[in-house]
């Protein structure tokens, strides 16, 4: 297990908006991982930011404490609370999968170049990453991880869909791994052709992301870098 450089830690900080910045300072508990770092050290657009923490309810109170703040509002799924407030970044405060632990939490991830975590623990910025995350996002590469965690069958088949149509690749042993997790959920005595099998394929490939089936969403790039 690596750390984000130092240059990196303090460019990801400084481009959170404000008033996350204030959330995390003000809530030890809570953690940013996964797209937003990426994207920011990639120099990627940013689509949303992701906040990890221990306690369901806990995390719905601070939901609805910045909702509030930006005068939004709240969509609730099975995975996430999201926050809604164009053309604000939304927010994203995941419920199906709770953590206390950066370590743990950067190892949930299905791919290395999502392994990243940043949160403000004892007065500073501290962060975690994956030995491989430089070496894959600096190579554009998609290395599965094949976490163990509760998570929807094709869930790593559509956001590997996902990473390929930004330019990211992925080779052959990481894709067999992806589609042998697909697979493993097949119940293939209710499938005897391949027509019935592609149906229950496609079942299976559901979108979780809240944000994706939500229309109408027009943000801007609100990254704010502060002297």
């Amino acid at each position: 297990m690596d750390k984000l450089t130092k240059n990196d830690l303090h460019f990801v900080v400084s481009r959170l908006p404000k008033d996350i910045k204030s959330l995390l300072t003000k809530y030890p508990e809570l953690m940013i991982a996964g797209g937003f770092i990426r994207a920011t050290i990639a120099g990627e657009r940013v689509s949303d930011i992701d906040l990890f923490g221990k306690d369901k309810k806990a995390l719905k109170s601070v939901a609805q404490e910045i909702a509030l703040k930006r005068k939004g509002r709240v969509h609730e799924t099975d995975n996430a609370i999201t926050v809604l407030a164009p053309p604000r970044t939304p927010l994203q405060f995941i419920t199906r999968w709770l953590y206390t632990d950066p370590v743990a939490l950067v190892k949930s991830f299905d791919y290395t170049i999502c392994q990243a975590v940043i949160a403000f623990r004892n007065e500073k910025w501290i962060s975690q990453c994956s030995s491989m995350f430089y070496p894959d996002l600096a190579a554009r590469r998609l290395n599965y991880t094949s976490p163990v965690r509760n998570e929807d069958a094709g869930g790593s088949i559509l956001r590997m869909r996902k990473f390929v149509s930004k330019g990211y690749t992925i080779q052959a042993d990481s894709m067999a791994k992806v589609i042998a997790r697909l697979v493993s959920n097949i119940d293939f005595n209710k499938a005897a052709t391949e027509e019935e099998i592609a149906i229950i394929v496609v079942s299976l490939l559901r979108e979780v992301d809240p944000l994706v089936i939500i229309d109408g969403l027009e943000m801007v790039d609100e990254h704010e870098i502060k002297e």
